[in-house]
């Protein structure tokens, strides 16, 4: 072989080698840079869990504070009872309510909700005040899509209109 025939192989084989090279460098990146996201992901998924560790006792604390507290469904005609009387505003001071209307009762995974619609009429102090005592923890009770609107015959008082509603376990849901 002659002398420049060595060269241009040698060059070729330089090359290709060069060649090679750049594209296992391409593939190498690629491939680092994936697992270099994989890891990250993954030390943000254990910082998250660790967290979640941390909140352990306090979440089993709450969940076993509901298994005992939470009231029991028992038929539909008691729960829709409740929430009527619930609705009605009895012990509320400078609260009157109207429009009391029994919704369709709503389940999820381990819960019933009995709902009602209703509009609750008096000072901002006094309907607000009486929400809060509604939604109190152990009462299981929540209000939900609320609109408040000025009483258009006096304006020191307001009109609002919500759903209450109050949870119950359900009957095999229970431990």
């Amino acid at each position: 072989m002659k002398a420049s025939e060595r060269l241009l192989l040698s060059l070729f084989a330089v090359l290709l080698l060069g060649g090679g090279a750049l594209v296992m460098w391409d593939i190498y990146r690629d491939r680092r840079d994936a697992l270099t996201e994989e890891h990250e992901r993954l030390e943000l998924e254990m910082v998250e869990i660790d967290a979640l560790l941390e909140d352990r006792d306090f979440w089993l604390e709450r969940a076993e504070w509901l298994d005992r507290n939470l009231p029991v469904f028992t038929s539909e005609r008691d729960m829709s009872d409740v929430i009527y009387q619930d609705a009605q505003a009895v012990d509320a001071v400078g609260v009157t309510t109207s429009g009391i209307q029994l919704l369709e009762a709503s389940e999820g995974a381990g819960y019933v909700q009995a709902r009602v619609s209703l509009t609750a009429k008096g000072t901002v102090e006094d309907v607000f005040g009486w929400l809060h005592e509604l939604q109190q923890p152990d009462a299981f009770r929540s209000v939900k899509n609320i609109r408040v609107t000025p009483d258009p015959e006096d304006e020191e008082l307001i009109n609002c209109e919500f759903e209450l509603v109050r949870w119950y376990a359900k009957p095999n849901a229970t431990s």
